[in-house]
């Protein structure tokens, strides 16, 4: 089965970069909306809805037990602590990894298998710059 965790709420500035949200999910969680977008495209999917953030303080919903279950994960993520976190999770389970990402206009995608290919910990991302409000709300 999938697992689908977000802890953010869909906003009007998510509408024109996110094929699965409608102007009626303003508001909703995103992961439960995703998850019911998805099974309307597959009735046969299996799929787990969280709304609980992926890290070291909800190791008790996403432990040890949890990753090994896992065939793969599939990020996306929005910043690079989190990114770190999972591609950390990922080799110590190896467990392949696609990370994709976005900031601003731009945006990224790796695939991490553990020992072939290089890790998302391997390099490091530039710093971290801060995006206008109004470009995250009004883009474009």
């Amino acid at each position: 089965g999938v697992h689908c965790t977000d802890m953010d709420v869909i906003e009007k500035s998510n509408l024109n970069r996110q094929f699965l949200f409608r102007s009626s999910d303003i508001q909703k969680l995103k992961s439960t909306v995703a998850c019911e977008r998805a099974r309307d495209m597959n009735k046969d999917l299996k799929i787990n809805t969280y709304s609980t953030k992926v890290g070291p303080d909800t190791e008790e919903v996403f432990g040890d037990d949890f990753f090994e279950t896992l065939d793969g994960v599939c990020n996306a993520l929005d910043n690079v602590q989190a990114r770190m976190y999972m591609d950390q999770r990922c080799i110590y389970f190896s467990k392949p990894l696609l990370e994709s990402g976005t900031l601003g206009t731009k945006g990224n995608v790796q695939v991490v298998i553990p020992g072939v290919t290089e890790s998302y910990g391997s390099s490091r991302d530039p710093p971290e710059k801060a995006i206008p409000i109004c470009t995250l709300k009004n883009f474009p």
